[in-house]
This record gives structure tokens, sequence and C-alpha cells, in this order.
């Protein structure tokens, strides 16, 4: 087919952009209770797999501020936050979360502990320094073997990975970038994260100098793109990634959560969230490539508020199983052979082009939400 996401066809897209972070901003919502500071978000246990090993992992994400670039169209992360609401965290308040995260468990018990901020852990008007450093301090004095953290690539900084280095010792440190999309069109518009190519390759390879891991993080189905564009994109970014120097990679299929532009695109009959077919198209294709381990899966179904990418009743639970056992053991026949007489549907939707340029799609849900809010 003849493809719609052209990297160099769209030159023009800065006022594209401009209107999609104002109406972005402007929808979010704090899910937060106003001052509860004393403790995180949420604390979970985990296995997570890596390697070949299972690492008991406890992942804690601290109510913070949220992030101070907040203009991605799909991410519920800043909604998770206290975003908006101007209130001033100090060092303290975080490692009183971090410390309130163990309180049935040390942090002994664990082999790594994920710490997130719904936002950039390295940005310091979302975390401040003292805070990072204390919580560095705390891995490198316990058993754990190290720590996960996540970021945009433009705020990890050769200053930062010594502050790293410094006060965690010899404990590894894994940082997520979400890249999203190698493609400029869908990651600048589509996604309208301030992320760029070379930010990211540039965050890569410093942390790599370090000895740390980086983590690449694709989106599967951004919005305004169809389910074969998902495939393509998702193929081509990992492609992308790959020969970047990236062994593992994490593709997180679009989940539409309340608060997002996804969310007004979804109540428009615009969008909808990436078929679990397609996931398992995309690592048919691409399996050889790297190791792919798939985020964002909904298996235990209790979080009513958020549309997640699904097939039909009578596979959806088998789909869901099978891809957390690929995350696992990354063989593919646990996927291959499963079949379903919803498969039909997603093949024919695969064959489905929109013939719109992405700018011009971008355009017309703008002109239609600006002349909704208009009437309102």
């Amino acid at each position: 087919m003849v493809s719609m996401l052209n990297q160099s066809a769209y030159q023009n897209t800065t006022r594209l952009r401009q209107r999609l972070s104002r109406i972005t901003l402007s929808i979010r919502r704090s899910q937060l209770d106003m001052g509860v500071v004393d403790k995180p978000f949420s604390v979970n246990d985990y296995d997570f797999y890596e390697g070949g090993r299972i690492y008991r992992r406890k992942k804690i994400i601290l109510a913070a501020p949220g992030c101070t670039a907040a203009t991605c169209t799909m991410c519920p992360i800043p909604n998770e936050a206290f975003y908006g609401l101007r209130l001033k965290l100090t060092a303290e308040d975080f490692l009183q979360q971090f410390n309130a995260a163990f309180s049935s468990d040390p942090l002994d018990s664990y082999q790594l502990i994920s710490v997130y901020n719904s936002g950039n852990w390295f940005a310091s008007k979302e975390i401040p320094s003292l805070a990072r450093q204390h919580i560095y301090q705390a891995i490198a004095g316990s058993h754990c073997e190290g720590l996960m953290v996540e970021s945009l690539p433009q705020f990890i900084t050769p200053q930062l990975m010594e502050e790293a280095r410094t006060h965690l010792g010899n404990k590894r440190l894994i940082v997520a970038i979400g890249l999203q999309s190698a493609n400029d069109t869908v990651r600048n518009v589509c996604v309208n994260t301030t992320c760029t190519r070379e930010q990211f390759e540039r965050a890569s390879h410093l942390l790599w100098e370090y000895g740390y891991t980086a983590r690449a993080y694709l989106m599967v189905k951004p919005p305004f793109l169809t389910e074969q564009e998902a495939v393509d994109d998702t193929v081509a970014s990992i492609r992308y990634v790959a020969e970047l120097g990236y062994e593992d990679v994490s593709i997180c299929p679009t989940r539409i959560a309340p608060y997002t532009l996804a969310a007004e695109l979804a109540r428009r009959n615009l969008f909808t969230a990436p078929s679990l077919w397609t996931i398992v198209d995309i690592l048919t294709i691409a399996h050889t490539i790297c190791n792919i381990r798939v985020t964002c899966l909904d298996l235990d179904g209790k979080d009513g508020d958020t549309l997640y990418p699904r097939t039909c009743p009578s596979c959806t639970h088998t789909l869901l199983t099978a891809l957390q056992a690929y995350n696992v053991h990354h063989d593919l026949l646990t996927i291959a052979a499963l079949d379903c007489s919803c498969r039909d549907e997603q093949r024919a939707e695969m064959k489905r082009q929109e013939k719109r340029s992405l700018p011009d799609r971008v355009s017309d849900f703008l002109e239609q939400y600006n002349a909704e809010m208009s009437v309102e």
C-alpha cells in the first residue's frame, strides 16, 4: 500500500501541534486528592522478566506534580499526579512516600525497584535533586540489584548521570525512554510529544557510556493512525531502535483514558484502541529483530475508566494470557497458533485505507472539536 506516513512530506506542522497541545492541556484533570503527599499514588509488586531472569520488583508511583511536558495526546499519566494544582512538594515529601512503600516488606526483599513520578525522573522541577540522591543512596545501601526510572531524553544530561554514579554506586540503573515512534510525523503530530530522535539518540548513547540500561518504549497505534499504519509504524520503529543498538524494546498498545485527547477522538468515533490481533501481527513480523516486550496490558480488568486493547469476548483473555507468556519466553509459538472468528474482522480492518494525509486528519478533527466548543 502507499504509506501515508511519509517522513518528509509534512514540514509545516507547528500550527497543528500548538492547537493539539492547547486542547490536550485544557482537558487534563488531576485524579489525586489535594494534599495527600505522605504516601505514594500506588505501590505494586510484580515479577519482571529480563534476560531470561525473573526479578522480584516493587513498582512505586510517587504522588508528584507530574510531567512538565504533558502535551502527549494519549498519555493519562499527568492526570495521575497533582497536575495543575501548583502543590510544591519537598524532597522530604518524596522520601516519606518512598519509605512508606516498604512498610510491609523491606527494600532488601526486592531485586529491582521501579520509582516513577508521573513524569520525568531527571527533571528537577518535577522531583528535587536531593530526593533523587537519597533514593539512590537507599538503593546503593541495600541488597537490591538496581533502580528503574523513566524520563524524556531531553532531561538526561551528563551532570545527572554523574549524580547517579556518585550516589547509586555500582548498582544498576534502567531508564525507560518514551520515543513512541521513529517516524517524525507520527511522533510530533499524532503523539504530540516533545521528544526528538536527536535527543533520543544522544540520551541512549549517554546512558550506555555510563554503563546504564536504556529501554526504548514505542506506542502502538497513536491517535489518527489506522490498524495497518500502526503495524507499519511500530515495525519500522523497532528496526530503528535495533539499528541504534537496542537489544530490547517495549511496545505499548494505546489505551483510551479519561481526560486525554485520545478519549475526545474516541467519543466522536474517530479512534479506537488497537486490536490485540494487531499486536500479534507486529510480533509475527518483528520478533527476530530484537527482544520485544508488550506492556500496558489490562490483565485484571480493574481499570474500568479506561478502554484497553481487546478482541472479542471469546478470545480476549486467551490473547492477553498468550502475550503475557510471550513476555517471559519470547516464543512466537505461544501466539502464532491462536485464531478466532473475529480475526477475519481485524484482517478486513487492515485493508481499510485512509486517503487523507495525517495533517488533514488532524485538521479535520480540530475543526470539528472547535465547532462543538463554540456551540457549547
